[in-house]
């Protein structure tokens, strides 16, 4: 190792200078040692040079980790833009669409549908169809004329006959008065009637082997059991499901 190298090249010294070693002998050891210290110092650069190269790696490395990282986040925050860009224009297509649908607030039929065509024009609050509810009561709305109203009230048993079948033939369908209209209401024909609701106790009517099932817009009669006075005719008049709503454009 060189301190032992040194340590024998000053002891060479010590002995030429005695007169006990010849000089030859000591420039061996003396070149010997100026070989290593130059060695040293070249492994010393060298270690210098890999030093510095290490700390330009790491400075490299941190640059390429700093890159990356505002890279990513510039993706991130444009990412985000656009998701949420996405999300508005979502929003309005959802929006659009649901003001493009009509939707009723019960099951049923469609009746009475007022556009037939696409792309037909309708005008604000335009009744556009009816929908008659599914598995609802079916309801008479018939006309009762001034001179009987104090002879009905709710409650009351009724016999209503179905213009297209003929009563004495397939029978009656039997159902209760609901209610009666407070204020009487102008008819050309029958002079001041009073709007009134039966509720039928049967959807259907039995047709031969079959079951029919009624319909609104069926023309019926509707007969009320007073007491023990003669039933009461009313006025022909269609049948109407149970709340019936009406779909407006808005």
């Amino acid at each position: 190792s060189l301190p032992i190298t040194r340590q024998l090249a000053a002891d060479y010294k010590r002995l030429l200078d005695k007169g006990i070693l010849g000089k030859h002998a000591f420039l061996e050891r003396e070149q010997r040692r100026m070989d290593q210290e130059r060695e040293l110092a070249i492994q010393q650069a060298h270690v210098v040079e890999l030093q510095a190269a290490k700390l330009e790696a790491e400075r490299r490395r941190q640059g390429v980790i700093a890159q990356t990282r505002r890279t990513m986040l510039d993706l991130q925050h444009e990412s985000e833009q656009r998701s949420a860009a996405l999300q508005q224009e979502l929003a309005k297509a959802e929006q659009r669409d649901r003001l493009t649908r009509l939707t009723a607030p019960v099951d049923g039929t469609v009746q009475q549908l007022a556009i037939h065509t696409p792309g037909g024009v309708v005008t604000e609050a335009q009744p556009l169809m009816v929908i008659v509810p599914k598995d609802q009561p079916v309801e008479v709305e018939a006309m009762l004329e001034n001179k009987d109203i104090g002879f009905v009230r709710a409650g009351q048993e009724v016999e209503v006959k179905v213009e297209t079948f003929t009563f004495t033939k397939y029978g009656v369908v039997h159902g209760t008065v609901l209610n009666i209209s407070n204020d009487a209401i102008e008819d050309e024909k029958l002079g001041l009637v009073y709007s009134t609701r039966i509720q039928l106790k049967e959807n259907s009517i039995q047709v031969g082997e079959s079951r029919i099932e009624l319909s609104p817009g069926m023309a019926v009669r509707a007969e009320v059991k007073t007491d023990k006075r003669k039933v009461i005719d009313y006025f022909l008049s269609p049948l109407r499901e149970y709340q019936n709503e009406s779909l407006n454009e808005r």
